[in-house]
């Protein structure tokens, strides 16, 4: 089992990682835009809907790796004072009864609201470009079942940790 998630460890560092260089383009595109519409007043048609597709391709496509890394903000004044095995069965639980089935529903219903956008040609709607909305619809859901499946390899591998744990207190 570990090895499946060291599978999807990899799988979820690699997309990632290319996910984080969206982050060049983007700053290409704001500058331009920035510079195009203070400078030489012509703004650009089609730089806001650019920037919202790939900054939402940047964030669902990298959140996966921010939960292999665990790197996600947490409150956790209670939470840092309980012993680890405390700790790993609350994760261990929430990882398996909220988060992994809710993140497949949510993934499920994203697969679909892609899926209607590609059947039907749908388009933006927001500027004159009016691209094609469908790639960046993909690229989330895309994003969002890699970040289920992820939690899947961090339930696996809290679980793993809860029974050496439970192995070392007997």
């Amino acid at each position: 089992m570990l090895s499946l998630c060291s599978l999807i460890d990899n799988i979820s560092k690699g997309v990632g990682v290319t996910a984080a260089t969206l982050v060049l383009p983007l700053g290409l595109i704001m500058t331009y835009e920035a510079l195009a519409r203070f400078l030489l007043n012509l703004p650009t048609f089609w730089a806001y809907e650019l920037s919202y597709m790939l900054t939402g391709a940047h964030f669902a496509l990298g959140i996966a790796l921010v939960t292999r890394n665990s790197e996600h903000i947490r409150i956790d004044f209670l939470y840092a004072r309980m012993p680890e095995l405390s700790r790993k069965l609350i994760d261990f639980f929430i990882l398996l009864f909220c988060m992994v089935p809710l993140m497949f529903w949510v993934s499920w219903g994203l697969i679909n609201y892609a899926w209607n956008s590609w059947v039907i040609g749908e388009v933006s709607g927001e500027s004159g470009w009016n691209p094609l909305i469908w790639p960046v619809r993909s690229a989330v859901a895309i994003g969002f079942l890699l970040f289920a499946i992820q939690l899947v390899s961090e339930t696996i591998k809290t679980g793993h940790r809860v029974s050496i744990l439970f192995r070392k207190k007997s």
